[in-house]
C-alpha cells in the first residue's frame, strides 16, 4: 500500500544517508548582516562546514498585542542541534520605529524561542536573525486568533518575489509584508493577475520600503477586493529585500490564517506531498506565470501506485504574467485518500505554484495554503524544528521523490542527540509513494524532529492551529 498511516510501535536503529545542498555565498552590496547567501529558492539548512555566520530573514507577522478577539503575535523559534553553544543576534523591523537589536544565545542541543513583541510594539515587525552557526534552524510562529501559522524563514534576500494565491473575495485580509534590512532604500513595482488578467497599478509602482523598515500593503484596499483568484509580483527597481504574505480567510468557502514567504523567483517543478481528497476536502492548485513568455504546465499525480497509470498528467497553457488554477476535484479516477502533485514547466518559462487545501473542521472549515518544494531542493534529509506537542495522527506527510523504493527514519532530537523514535525506523517507502506519520510516542513531543533516509524526500508537517481550534496548519520542513 502506497500511501498509509504509521503508529509507533518498536524501536530498531537506523543509520540515514544524508544529503546537503550547497548555497552560494556573496556579500550584498550593503550588507547589514554577518553574511547573505545568493540562494533564491525554498529555504534550506546551509549546514556549511566553512561557513563562519549564517544569516536567517524572517518574512514577518502581525505584532499588535492582545484584541478582543484575541492575540496578535509572532515568535522566532531557532533550533540548535549542534553540541556547542550558538551565539548571534536579533533585529526587529518595523514601519514606525528605529530597528532593534538584541542578542541571542541558543545553548546546545536546545531550542530558543523569541517573543517578537519583547523587542517592539507595534502593529506588523520582520526579523533578521544573524548567528555565529549554518547549523541552525530558523522558522517563523504567526499567532493569530483564526490560526497560528509555521513557516520557514528565507535564506536570503531577493529582488523579486511571487505569491501565486492570494484570496481578497468575501472580506478576507491579504497583506504583503515587505522588508528592507539594508542602510539604503529599496524601490519596488508590484504587479497583480486576477481571472481578469494581469494589471499594474499605479499606486503601486515605484514603491519605496525605506532602511531597515518594512512595509505593509492591503491588496483589497489597492483595489483588488473580492476576487478569489489572485497572484502577486513584488519586483525590486533597486535593492534586495523580503515579501511575506499575511492572509486572514473569512469566507467564500475559506476559513483560518495563513501567514508565508512569497516565492523568491520562479521554478521549472513543484513538489507537494500533502494533497487529499474527501468529503468536504477542497483542494486547488494555483499556477502563477510571472514571466515575459508563456507557459505550458503538467500536473501529475503521485503516490498512488498502479492507479497513477490510470491518470493521465493534465496539461495547462499559463499566459506570461497570468494565473490559472486546477481544482483537483476535475481528475477523473481520482480516489478518495491522500495523494502527491508534481507540477512542471514544460515549455517556455519557470512557474510559482502553491496549493490550497480546505479541509473539515468540526462546525466549520480550515483552510490552509503551502508553496510547494523547488526542483533540486528534494532531500534525503529534513529537519523539523517544530512538530507537536501531544499525540497526534497524520503530523508528517513524506513523498519519495524517485522511481525507486527505499526507507526513512524519524528521529527526535534531545540532549543526546538523535534518538530513533519507535516504530518509526527502516520505514518503507515505495517509488514515488506517500507515507502519512502519526505522532503518539513522547518521545516525539515538544522536540525538533529529523526525517532521515535513503531515497530524495519531500516533508511537509500538518500542524495544530491552536489548542482550541479544530483543524491543521500545513507547513515545509527544512531540507538540509
Amino acid at each position: 500500500m502506497n500511501a498509509r498511516r504509521l503508529t509507533p510501535i518498536v524501536l530498531v536503529a537506523m543509520v540515514a544517508m544524508a544529503f546537503v545542498l550547497s548555497n552560494d555565498v556573496r556579500s550584498s552590496e550593503v550588507p547589514p548582516t554577518f553574511s547573505v547567501a545568493e540562494a533564491t529558492g525554498t529555504p534550506v539548512i546551509p549546514g556549511d562546514e566553512s561557513a563562519i555566520t549564517t544569516s536567517w530573514f524572517c518574512g514577518g507577522t502581525s505584532a499588535a498585542g492582545d484584541s478582543g478577539s484575541g492575540l496578535y503575535s509572532g515568535e522566532i523559534v531557532l533550533s540548535n542541534p549542534t553540541e556547542v553553544v550558538v551565539r548571534g543576534r536579533i533585529t526587529a523591523l518595523t514601519a514606525d520605529e528605529e530597528a532593534v537589536e538584541s542578542t541571542v544565545v541558543v545553548e546546545a542541543r536546545s531550542q530558543t524561542t523569541v517573543d517578537v513583541r519583547s523587542l517592539v510594539d507595534s502593529s506588523y515587525a520582520s526579523t533578521v536573525v544573524e548567528l555565529d552557526s549554518s547549523f541552525v534552524a530558523v522558522e517563523q510562529r504567526a499567532i493569530h486568533p483564526a490560526g497560528t501559522a509555521v513557516a520557514p524563514c528565507a535564506n536570503a534576500t531577493s529582488d523579486a518575489w511571487h505569491f501565486a494565491d492570494g484570496f481578497t473575495f468575501d472580506g478576507s485580509d491579504f497583506r504583503l509584508i515587505l522588508s528592507n534590512p539594508y542602510l539604503s532604500a529599496a524601490i519596488v513595482n508590484v504587479s497583480v493577475a486576477t481571472e481578469a488578467g494581469p494589471r499594474t497599478p499605479s499606486n503601486l509602482q515605484g514603491y519605496v520600503v525605506p532602511a531597515r523598515s518594512i512595509r505593509v500593503v492591503n491588496v483589497a484596499e489597492a483595489g483588488f477586493r473580492d476576487e478569489k483568484v489572485l497572484a502577486v509580483s513584488v519586483v525590486a527597481e533597486t535593492g534586495r529585500f523580503v515579501a511575506a504574505k499575511d492572509q486572514h480567510y473569512l469566507g467564500g468557502g475559506r476559513l483560518g490564517h495563513i501567514n508565508a514567504l512569497g516565492a523568491p523567483g520562479p521554478s521549472s517543478q513543484w513538489w507537494f506531498a500533502d494533497g487529499e481528497k474527501g468529503d468536504g476536502i477542497s483542494e486547488r492548485y494555483s499556477i502563477y506565470n510571472p514571466t515575459d513568455e508563456d507557459a505550458q504546465a503538467s500536473v501529475l499525480v503521485l503516490g498512488l501506485g498502479e492507479v497513477e497509470a490510470t491518470l493521465p498528467p493534465a496539461s495547462l497553457s499559463i499566459p506570461a504574467h497570468e494565473v490559472v488554477t486546477f481544482d483537483t476535484s476535475t481528475i477523473v479516477g481520482l480516489p478518495d485518500g491522500v495523494h502527491a502533485m508534481l507540477v512542471s514547466s514544460e515549455t517556455g518559462s519557470d512557474i510559482v505554484v502553491e496549493r490550497v487545501i480546505t479541509r473539515p473542521a468540526a462546525d466549520y472549515v480550515a483552510t490552509t495554503a503551502v508553496l510547494g518544494v523547488m526542483g533540486g531542493y528534494t532531500s534525503q534529509r529534513w529537519r523539523v524544528p517544530t512538530s507537536t506537542t501531544i499525540a497526534i495522527e497524520d503530523v508528517l506527510i513524506v513523498l519519495n521523490t524517485s522511481g525507486e523504493a527505499g526507507t526513512f527514519t524519524v528521529f527526535s532530537v534531545g540532549p543526546g542527540g538523535e534518538e530513533p523514535i519507535p516504530g518509526l525506523t527502516d520505514v518503507a517507502l515505495a517509488p514515488n509513494a506517500i507515507v502519512s506519520v502519526d505522532l503518539v510516542d513522547p518521545l516525539a513531543f515538544g522536540r525538533p524532529l529529523v526525517v532521515a533516509g535513503d531515497r530524495p524526500l519531500v516533508v511537509e508537517r500538518r500542524l495544530e492551529r491552536t489548542p482550541t481550534l479544530r483543524g491543521r496548519s500545513g507547513s515545509l520542513a527544512f531540507p538540509e
